[in-house]
C-alpha cells in the first residue's frame, strides 16, 4: 500500500499548490454547467433548442453542460437572456464611504 500513500501525498500536494483563483474558476464553471442543465430540464428544453436560442452549436451547449468550460461574460449573458434568469449575481459587500472634508 506504499504506492497508494505516495499517490495520495502527490495528489494532496498538487491540490495544495493549485492557485485559489484556478480552484474558484473550476468550481464556478461546474456550478454554471449544473445550473444550465437544471434549467434545461425545468423548461423541458433540449440542448439543440438552447443552442438555437443563443446562436451557437449544439456541440457548444453540450460542452457547457459537460463542465469545465471557461465561460465569457458574453456567453453567460446570452444564456441568462435565453432563460430570462440570472446565472450570476454580483453583490457589493463594501459600501463606498463618503470622505468628509475636515
Amino acid at each position: 500500500m506504499k504506492h497508494s500513500s505516495e499517490t495520495e501525498q502527490f495528489f494532496q500536494q498538487t491540490l495544495n499548490d493549485t492557485p485559489k483563483a484556478l480552484k474558484l474558476q473550476v468550481a464556478w464553471s461546474y456550478q454554471i454547467a449544473d445550473w444550465i442543465d437544471e434549467m434545461l430540464k425545468a423548461r423541458n428544453l433540449s440542448q439543440k433548442e438552447l443552442a438555437k436560442m443563443v446562436g451557437t452549436s449544439e456541440a457548444a451547449v453540450s460542452h457547457w453542460v459537460g463542465g469545465g468550460h471557461n465561460f465569457t461574460l458574453s456567453t453567460i449573458a446570452k444564456i441568462s437572456a435565453a432563460f430570462d434568469a440570472d446565472i450570476i449575481r454580483v453583490t457589493r459587500s463594501c459600501r463606498r464611504k463618503k470622505i468628509e472634508k475636515a
